[in-house]
């Protein structure tokens, strides 16, 4: 409890409320953890039962009454097991592949595959859990002042248990509260002034790389939780996921194709590796270009269409970062064009997608390299084909932005029940 304490006060916004706990008889430093409380209870109490008469009978109540206290305690405080540490900072796919499924994936030639640990901890959910209250995540500001709309979590996502909500005067209620940080102010102000309530978690959510993400210095010590592209996030919800075929889902056809190679780029920057990567490659081949940079703008429809109709895709990041793979990625793979990717190297790409999925240009020495590489399978329909064979048992989906990000945040708090605190952000994102 001593350390719960310190725990509730550092992670408070601006006010810290001491939270103790005492039990008579007992002075505070005994009162440190749930177990040393119940056994060094017991010896104290042992020694002062030789030197009184006191009834068995009152004994024995006095006794019981004591370990049912103590039990409780222990019970309400103690960290929910986690079946899954064994997995902590590996690399988990966020997907709907349970492991006994991944298992039997493993067995085909040339596929990887990883499983969805949240899924397994669906499968393994006992009725006990899913008989308990809903719990509550407060989305306390709506990312880049948009809402996404409070779908159920379990008609969208089978995620049951949880309710969402914007409504600010639940926030003593709350068990979550979720906070998107390019909304935060650089002082705070926006951020939350009541009194924290006793063990609720604050979840630092994040899908920008931090190139494209402004540090706030005041962060440490504010949040419990981190949810972000990244694998070591306490709930990674990447842009996209490869999931198994279902019965109903349609044999995949691959759309027709008039374009070989595509990039459209909304935010263009001449010193980004990527342009210069595209001003060697467009002199070995030819490359159809959208957006504003090269005055030829699409809207959604038109961008569906035209991914769909290229052979290939450049799915280009605009920064370098571990685990930044984007809905560059998977927009690409869900409209039926092969990503060649410039981003993390190929063996963090392969966390995410089969490995002949996609095209690395780090697999080349140079952009002429790529482009004679690319022109081989566009005139070669057997070679091109193989980069199709995983879509036999898998097919693409991008993450429905913001909505599955507070199910999955919501449903990671309603299993976890240890309290800690985010004591560096700064340096575990920032580096």
């Amino acid at each position: 409890m001593q350390n719960m304490q310190s725990v509730i006060c550092s992670a408070s916004p601006d006010k810290c409320v001491k939270h103790t706990c005492t039990i008579k008889g007992l002075d505070s430093q005994d009162a440190t953890h749930p177990r040393l409380l119940h056994f060094d209870a017991l010896d104290s109490y042992d020694r002062v039962m030789d030197k009184t008469t006191i009834s068995k009978t009152t004994k024995t109540i006095t006794v019981t009454i004591f370990l049912m206290a103590c039990f409780t305690i222990y019970m309400y405080y103690d960290s929910t097991k986690n079946l899954f540490s064994k997995f902590t900072g590996a690399h988990v796919q966020i997907n709907n592949i349970s492991t006994k499924n991944c298992l039997s994936v493993l067995k085909m030639h040339n596929y990887e595959c990883t499983s969805n640990i949240t899924l397994d901890k669906h499968l393994i959910a006992t009725s006990k859990e899913q008989e308990e209250p809903d719990t509550i995540l407060l989305i306390w500001m709506w990312p880049f002042g948009t809402s996404f709309g409070l779908r159920p979590c379990s008609s969208a996502f089978k995620i049951h248990g949880c309710h969402l909500t914007d409504d600010r005067g639940l926030f003593n209620q709350a068990h979550g509260v979720m906070f998107h940080h390019r909304d935060i102010s650089g002082d705070l102000s926006n951020m939350p002034q009541l009194p924290r309530p006793a063990l609720q978690k604050w979840v630092w959510w994040n899908m920008e790389s931090p190139t494209n993400t402004n540090p706030i210095p005041l962060l440490n010590d504010l949040f419990n939780l981190t949810s972000s592209y990244r694998w070591d996030s306490d709930i990674p919800v990447p842009y996209g996921r490869i999931t198994e075929r279902t019965e109903e889902e349609k044999k995949y056809t691959i759309p027709k194709k008039d374009k070989l190679v595509c990039w459209i780029v909304s935010h263009y920057n001449s010193h980004f590796k990527r342009s210069h990567y595209y001003t060697e490659l467009v002199k070995f081949i030819n490359v159809s270009t959208y957006g504003r940079q090269f005055n030829n703008q699409v809207n959604d429809n038109e961008y569906s269409n035209i991914v769909s109709s290229c052979k290939f895709y450049l799915s280009f990041e605009n920064s370098i970062h571990r685990d930044y793979v984007t809905e560059k990625l998977f927009n690409a793979l869900a409209l039926g064009a092969v990503p060649v990717v410039i981003g993390p190297p190929r063996e963090n790409y392969e966390l995410f997608i089969p490995s002949k999925a996609f095209i690395h240009v780090d697999d080349f020495p140079s952009p002429k390299e790529l482009a004679d590489h690319l022109t081989l399978l566009d005139q070669n329909e057997e070679l091109y084909m193989q980069y199709f064979t995983w879509r036999e048992r898998f097919v693409s989906k991008a993450t429905y932005f913001g909505l599955e990000h507070a199910c999955w945040i919501c449903d990671h708090i309603r299993r976890n029940k240890h309290y800690k605190v985010v004591k560096d952000l700064r340096s575990w994102f920032w580096g």
